[in-house]
């Protein structure tokens, strides 16, 4: 596949295990560090099945209205705890960057990091690697105080919402999952996955970010 160069504007990279990792990740401690304190707090029944529901868009993001909270406020919570998760993950020396990460510096055009974490999220694994300034912009699920909260990937609402914030015409985008490439193809743009995953959605599969320098297809 031959791209021209001249037509990329923005390069949208998922953040959690395309830039980040997380050694030995487990959602189920994940759940109960994040979400679980939050649902006691205010009496919300969340289980683990739909709480990955929530996370994987089968169950709907406004759960905890039923239970007299504002999603928003739950959302806001749990991404305090979320940024706390981080901080004893970096701790327990579990987070990681991907050492090709340099290589998005040597990319020509705008650089977006886009996760369904929260900003502060984002610029403290960022401000931690010192990388907070190959990027251009910064898009969590907080946008607009968690206004797009039920967009979940691979929804492409957000993928709509750089296009017209950053101003881009043709778009890539970079991540290492299924749904982050159905995502691209839905938002009208070219996915690329990376870190040695499948997906029949992809335009093009790379084992190495410096791969994106390969002039074979850019």
């Amino acid at each position: 596949m031959i791209w021209d160069n001249s037509h990329v504007r923005c390069w949208i990279f998922d953040v959690d295990d395309t830039l980040v990792k997380y050694v030995g990740f487990d959602m189920y401690e994940w759940y109960e560090f994040i979400a679980m304190p939050v649902a006691k707090k205010y009496n919300i029944p969340l289980d683990f099945s739909l709480w990955k529901g929530m996370i994987e868009g089968k169950v709907s993001r406004r759960y905890s209205k039923d239970f007299g909270v504002p999603a928003e406020r739950f959302w806001k919570e749990v991404d305090v705890r979320n940024l706390e998760y981080r901080k004893w993950m970096y701790r327990q020396n579990r987070l990681k960057l991907y050492d090709d990460v340099k290589a998005i510096e040597n990319l020509q055009g705008k650089k977006i990091a886009w996760s369904a974490s929260s900003r502060d999220c984002i610029n403290y694994v960022f401000s931690l690697f010192h990388i907070s300034s190959i990027f251009d912009c910064v898009i969590g699920k907080d946008y607009e105080n968690y206004k797009y909260i039920d967009e979940v990937k691979p929804s492409p609402k957000f993928i709509e919402i750089i296009k017209e914030k950053c101003g881009c015409e043709d778009c890539i985008v970079v991540g290492d999952s299924e749904r982050d490439m159905i995502a691209a193809k839905k938002g009208g743009c070219k996915g690329i996955l990376v870190r040695g995953k499948e997906s029949k959605y992809a335009d093009l599969k790379i084992d190495s970010l410096w791969d994106l320098l390969n002039k074979k297809f850019l």
